[in-house]
């Protein structure tokens, strides 16, 4: 009778493991399409019999121990590091598509063709400089240059604005992500306690968003006795448990731009970004769009500075009645050669010329106004400046305005050119006039505002074409028309066209290289994703054969069970 007992015992523990088998096989179908899914298979161990009268061991049955989850950890780990080597590859990609159209030379509306039409301007206005319709087209091209500059300037501000925004909506996303693995943690823990298995489901969605924060960057996963995971950023925790510390995006000024960074949000510690997307688009804000403004500034600067230094020492073919400089001081008082003064361009020691010319009689009278700027107590200030003029010149008031900058006024009948002494070209060799923007082509810094001066623009007239003031002279005209073959040092020693052509070059060489990056990470992505569906995906063909055989199995022990139970009814019949 006990050894029926004992058979009985065996065939239900038969039937319940398989009954939690062929569960488990048919939880494998019903979710192979959800990719987030890990397969699952039993684990099936025999059962440890009592001794008989004979001192055998036939066995107590089959239990079903637990549930095996099909997770390659290691293999994982290096899905999340791909997985976030293709979203930066991605956003590089995508950073450089937006970018690289904006250097496009096929329009004809390029910085390129621009400096072209610039320079052939002033090539034309060098053989016919008293053409007031030559100087009026010089004009118009030094004004489509700089809004060529201007506004490819503004089109990288607002992509790198738009890298910014993206910044900061996936550090945002980040923290729900994190939010939620640290939940999880707790989910999970408390289901897993006492042995009663994994909680494969809370798994299943933990790995998940386990991968969604690896596309946003690289992270590191370590999981604890418990079953909770701590994720890491490098060396600094993230989430520990059931505790996150939580991340926040914040933005700073760097040089008058916003960025925004993230930070951990217990300590306002910067989160150094490894990989993924989030790193992806700091490369593309930093680098491809500010960065490409830096070298925009840069060709932007020394176009100003070269164009203008040529042209604060030519004349027009009308002398000034007055003029103010284009460039504002931050102080009156200190030397023109100190950075107190906020002076964008060099001041040396030097010495420029003013010659004033008498409207009726058309004779010129030249002055030189000595500068000093060797970082001594004599240094010239905008406010010595002024008052050597008044002091030497005659028939020209100088002064101050209340935004610090110079102003030049003639007498009545009076007016003054620059760079002449009455019978050859004078150079200024203190380079003041173009630093206070007297005589200037250009106004503007850089690309931020660079602009044709207003004063030429109202007076075509006084574009500066001659060096000597004579009708028909165009050598200041040529001279700038020269700039074109001209190296420049601020530009690397390369000639303006050369260095656009260099930029153009770089941004295209830049997207090339994302784009083969693009295709290499992806390819990595997708080999290292087929190799875990090999493991942890369902294979509907190998589900149909377990099926099978725990259906098989069920089968028999039920079969089993029937036999044992027909002969305890014929040992009942017996005893009867």
């Amino acid at each position: 009778m006990g050894l029926l007992n004992s058979a009985l015992h065996i065939g239900r523990s038969a039937l319940l493991s398989y009954q939690g088998a062929l569960q488990i096989v048919g939880n494998n179908v019903s979710s192979a399409g959800s990719a987030d899914y890990t397969r699952l298979a039993p684990d099936l161990a025999a059962m440890q019999g009592s001794l008989t009268t004979d001192n055998l061991q036939p066995g107590a049955g089959v239990a079903l121990s637990g549930i095996q989850r099909y997770m390659d950890e290691a293999l994982e780990d290096r899905v999340r590091l791909a997985i976030g080597a293709n979203a930066s590859a991605d956003a590089q990609q995508a950073a450089t598509a937006r970018i690289e159209p904006l250097f496009d030379s096929i329009s004809g509306t390029d910085v390129a063709t621009r400096l072209t039409e610039f320079f052939n301007s002033f090539d034309e206005l060098q053989n016919t400089p008293d053409d007031v319709a030559t100087r009026e087209l010089a004009l118009a091209a030094g004004a489509r240059l700089s809004e060529s500059l201007v506004i490819l300037r503004d089109q990288l501000t607002a992509v790198g604005a738009d890298f910014d925004g993206q910044i900061a909506d996936l550090v945002n996303t980040a923290d729900g992500l994190a939010q939620q693995i640290g939940e999880l943690n707790a989910e999970i823990t408390a289901a897993e306690a006492g042995n009663r298995g994994q909680a494969t489901g809370l798994r299943d969605q933990r790995d998940a968003l386990l991968r969604d924060l690896s596309d946003i960057f690289d992270v590191t996963v370590r999981e604890q006795p418990n079953g909770a995971l701590n994720v890491y950023i490098g060396s600094e925790a993230l989430v520990q448990g059931g505790f996150v510390r939580g991340l926040t995006a914040v933005e700073e000024l760097d040089n008058g731009v916003p960025r925004t960074t993230a930070r951990f949000a217990d300590t306002n510690q910067q989160v150094e970004v490894e990989g993924g997307r989030l790193a992806g688009l700091i490369q593309a804000r930093d680098h491809y769009a500010y960065g490409e403004i830096g070298s925009l500034d840069q060709l932007a600067s020394a176009i100003i500075e070269t164009v203008n230094s040529i042209h604060a020492n030519g004349q027009g073919l009308n002398g000034f009645a007055s003029l103010t400089g284009a460039n504002d001081l931050l102080a009156a008082d200190v030397s023109l050669a100190s950075s107190a003064s906020g002076l964008g361009s060099p001041v040396q020691s030097g010495s420029f010329f003013v010659t004033v010319v008498d409207d009726a009689t058309g004779t010129p009278v030249a002055y030189r106004i000595d500068v000093e700027a060797d970082g001594g107590d004599d240094d010239t200030t905008l406010e010595s400046l002024a008052a050597d003029i008044n002091e030497q010149v005659d028939g020209i008031t100088a002064s101050v305005t209340s935004d610090n900058r110079i102003m030049l006024a003639a007498d009545a009948g009076q007016r003054f050119v620059f760079g002449f002494d009455g019978q050859q070209a004078r150079a200024d060799t203190s380079h003041v006039l173009a630093a206070l923007g007297l005589n200037t082509f250009f106004t503007g810094s850089d690309a931020r505002d660079m602009a044709v001066n207003d004063e030429l623009v109202n007076d075509p007239l006084l574009v500066a074409a001659s060096t000597v003031m004579y009708a028909g002279e165009g050598s200041n005209a040529g001279q700038i028309a020269a700039l074109d073959m001209v190296s420049i040092e601020a530009l690397e020693g390369m000639t303006m066209p050369a260095f656009y052509a260099a930029l153009a070059n770089s941004v295209a060489i830049t997207a090339a290289a994302a784009n083969e990056g693009r295709e290499t990470t992806s390819a990595v992505l997708s080999a290292l994703q087929t190799q875990k569906e090999s493991i942890s995906g369902v294979n509907l063909d190998e589900e149909a054969i377990s099926l099978l055989k725990y259906q098989r199995a069920y089968q028999g022990a039920a079969r089993f069970v029937s036999v044992v139970n027909d002969l305890l009814d014929e040992l009942v019949l017996l005893v009867r």
